[in-house]
């Protein structure tokens, strides 16, 4: 207690341990009214203000004030242990009030535990008490008060809370991120994860079950970082981090079609290698009218494009299909998945030309097998690899064209192989007023990628391919609207 108030009737915030002896330490005597439990970190932990289009901080005294202190009966709705038996339950020990260590632990304790408690909102703590004492009133004078309600605790002396990954938790959240002060909860939570599988690698797991149904497993754990606090704690630091993502920005058709201008001129420039202006086209042309995320591109498979280059060229409609092999998720084994694009899109594309340049290169070479996209020594191409040229030539049209890239835009920031081109592919579908069922189809790998399904790796890249031409028109109009 810190104001020294006289907590009855379910007010204030009880350790359930309180007045129990665990092992060989003294009984536990913590309780705070709500508003003494505050946190002791200074805002040294992010905390996530809401903000206009100018970034400006809104000052809503309210907003200003969460995650800094507890609510009268939060521990009615989430599970509460004081800081000093966290702690116990994590050294084994009372905490020394001289130790620079003890007294950080401590404070990042009572950080953690104001996010289990901010998983849950002020009114409805504030109306769970409400219904509680109620209840309570009405059970007293019916006389069945006591055997109404069940013991808080005591808890064991050890950390089923999952207290020492929560703390870890937030040590990572002060780490430096890429486009903010701090890391995003995103990457913070990845521990949750890791901590989970070395949990279960161990002899912990063998006190869980396994319930098994035809091909389906269900586990019972008693993982910490599955506990009912833990997953108050992981939304609550959530909510008080926020997300401050800058996905990539679309490239446009026009943008498309002014770097498409420069590689034709390149083309004809004898004193450029074509090679690089023909890799860099087939590139460029495969992510946009494929609509594939940056990790996507480098599935193109040169075996699988280079089979069925001549016999797409003398189907009707002639068309060029992109190969892509890969070991997708929900899978076993390698799979293919054919993507047929037409010869020419509306905006002028020809995906069907520069593919069929770089085939030609690596016939010449006497490649025939691996990733079309590929480094001297073989090696499929990732996006990172990409990266310089794609911004250079960014770079290029922003400085011919700044009509089309302003030049106060910092390319490197706002674009990126990773989703630009996926981006700009379904904006100009979208704006072309390309059914949902053409981009469903045309995305239709991708939610195969996603099935919990063997069947797409069990056909065999004919059977694929025979598939794909039952549907070769409705497949096409997705690129043909480009």
């Amino acid at each position: 207690m810190i104001c020294h108030r006289l907590l009855l009737d379910g007010v204030g915030i009880f350790c359930a341990n309180y007045s129990y002896k665990r092992g060989s330490l003294t009984p536990c005597r913590q309780a705070w009214c709500g508003p003494c439990y505050v946190a002791l970190d200074k805002n040294e932990f992010p905390i996530a203000l809401p903000t206009d289009e100018d970034g400006v901080v809104t000052k809503d005294p309210k907003e200003l004030k969460r995650y800094l202190f507890g609510r009268n009966g939060d521990n009615l709705i989430t599970p509460f242990q004081c800081d000093w038996c966290h702690f116990e339950n994590l050294t084994g020990r009372r905490p020394c009030s001289t130790d620079g260590k003890d007294q950080y632990l401590l404070k990042s304790i009572r950080r953690a535990q104001l996010d289990a408690f901010w998983a849950i909102e002020p009114t409805t703590v504030s109306k769970n008490l409400s219904e509680l004492r109620r209840g309570a009133n009405i059970a007293g004078a019916l006389g069945c008060k006591h055997g109404m309600f069940r013991p808080m605790g005591p808890y064991p002396l050890e950390d089923t809370f999952g207290m020492g990954p929560a703390v870890v938790m937030l040590q990572l959240s002060l780490k430096a991120g890429l486009n903010d002060k701090h890391v995003q909860y995103n990457t913070v939570r990845r521990f949750r994860g890791a901590y989970s599988n070395v949990y279960n690698a161990s002899t912990s797991a063998l006190t869980g079950t396994t319930m098994v149904g035809g091909t389906k497993r269900l586990g019972v754990t008693n993982c910490p970082t599955y506990s009912d606090w833990f997953t108050r704690f992981s939304r609550g630091c959530h909510k008080r981090m926020g997300d401050n993502t800058r996905p990539d920005r679309a490239i446009s058709i026009n943008i498309m079609v002014e770097i498409f201008r420069q590689l034709k001129h390149e083309w004809q420039d004898p004193s450029k290698i074509r090679f690089e202006v023909a890799l860099e086209g087939a590139y460029y042309i495969i992510a946009f009218c494929c609509a594939l995320r940056g990790e996507e591109i480098g599935k193109a498979d040169l075996a699988g494009i280079r089979k069925h280059f001549d016999p797409s060229g003398a189907s009707d409609p002639p068309h060029v299909v992109v190969a892509l092999l890969g070991r997708f998720k929900g899978e076993t084994g390698l799979g293919y998945h054919l993507m047929p694009l037409v010869i020419q899109t509306r905006s002028g594309l020809e995906p069907r030309k520069w593919i069929g340049r770089l085939l030609e290169f690596y016939k010449e070479k006497g490649i025939f097998h691996g990733p079309f996209f590929r480094d001297e020594a073989g090696t499929a191409l990732t996006p990172s690899d990409m990266s310089e040229t794609f911004y250079r030539r960014l770079g290029y049209v922003q400085y011919f064209r700044p009509d089309l890239l302003a030049r106060d835009v910092d390319i490197e920031e706002v674009y990126g192989i990773s989703r630009s081109f996926r981006r700009g592919s379904t904006s100009r579908a979208t704006d072309r007023g390309v059914p949902p069922e053409v981009t469903d189809a045309n995305n239709r790998w991708r939610k195969i990628e996603r099935a919990k399904s063997m069947k797409a790796s069990s056909l065999s890249m004919q059977e694929q391919y025979t598939d794909v031409n039952l549907t070769l028109n409705q497949l096409l109009r997705y690129s043909s609207e480009m």
